[in-house]
């Protein structure tokens, strides 16, 4: 896998998550191979973080963490950042088993060779505009 883009620069992530221990779990798992991760646990952080501190190689939010004022749950927060940028490459992760997204889902608990799946593939980027709110 290529963790490292060809100027040498580790690919940086974005991880939003309320539990802490997942948070974590994901971020030592990623930064043992070589990734760069960033942690946020609310809505409205996690995306001043993405607008302050980006650009991001990908973006991985839970369906469900502390609420914002603005940014209430994981499909608020994509649509917030495809309106950003429209190219971003995210997933969402969640317990619910049903759920479906206008992207990428990772059900929770997934092993962490799912996360590395989507980071070595091309993942689309959300198509948010045609998800209803």
């Amino acid at each position: 896998m290529n963790r490292v883009t060809a100027a040498g620069r580790k690919l940086r992530i974005l991880i939003v998550d309320d539990d802490d221990r997942l948070r974590r779990w994901l971020r030592a798992q990623l930064e043992a191979k070589r990734f760069w991760v960033h942690e946020e646990s609310q809505g409205d952080e996690a995306l001043e973080t993405f607008l302050r501190k980006g650009p991001w190689d990908f973006v991985l939010s839970d369906l469900y963490f502390f609420r914002g004022e603005r940014i209430r749950n994981g499909l608020e927060l994509a649509r917030a950042i495809a309106a950003a940028c429209p190219k971003q490459r995210m997933a969402i992760h969640t317990s619910e088993r049903c759920f479906e997204a206008p992207g990428p889902v990772l059900h929770k608990p997934y092993p962490v060779g799912a996360l590395l799946k989507l980071l070595r593939n091309s993942v689309m980027p959300f198509k948010v505009d045609r998800y209803p709110r």
